[in-house]
């Protein structure tokens, strides 16, 4: 006798690891959070964000409770959502942790300043924008900052950078 199928509701015939290797697929903007003043910067790396509204101008991103960053801006109240061109790389792995650096330290390369809140905006990002929090819900292992954007900055012919199925790569425009 056969066992019956496992339904769509059924949460344990769900692979957490058959998630993370689809979501490889999924293209996202790489981009750097900021928050704090010196010499109590924090910052990460990330691809959760996206605009969320017009009126007012607001976006959210997605950050780890684990990250460095993230009870910063709990406590600060606002953040930085730096977008990065292909000429961050280094940035954006450093951001990473890849290097094993944590808090101000981050900061030693790019240029940075501040735009309204304090928090870190970097000033070539191909553009940044500046939010004071309204809004965190906790999820899974993350929290979701809804922020209003305060101020922004915006570079023009930046070439941005992009990460999708482990590499960080540029995006190709399709001809018209």
């Amino acid at each position: 006798m056969q066992a019956p199928a496992a339904s769509a509701s059924d949460p344990s015939s769900f692979d957490p690891a058959e998630f993370r290797v689809a979501m490889r697929n999924v293209p996202g903007a790489v981009s750097i959070v900021t928050t704090g003043r010196m010499p109590h910067r924090h910052g990460l790396t990330l691809t959760a964000g996206c605009s969320l509204s017009t009126e007012p101008p607001s976006v959210l991103v997605c950050v780890n409770r684990s990250a460095g960053a993230h009870d910063t801006i709990e406590s600060n109240g606002s953040f930085c959502w730096n977008i990065l061109g292909i000429e961050h790389l280094g940035l954006a792995l450093t951001f990473s942790g890849q290097d094993g650096s944590k808090g101000d330290i981050r900061f030693a390369d790019g240029l940075w300043c501040d735009l309204k809140t304090g928090a870190p905006s970097l000033i070539d990002a191909i553009c940044s924008f500046d939010c004071r929090v309204v809004n965190a819900h906790s999820s899974g292992s993350h929290t979701i900052f809804t922020g209003e954007v305060v101020a922004q900055t915006t570079r023009k012919g930046g070439e941005p950078l992009v990460y999708v199925d482990g590499y960080f790569a540029a995006p190709k425009a399709l001809p018209k």
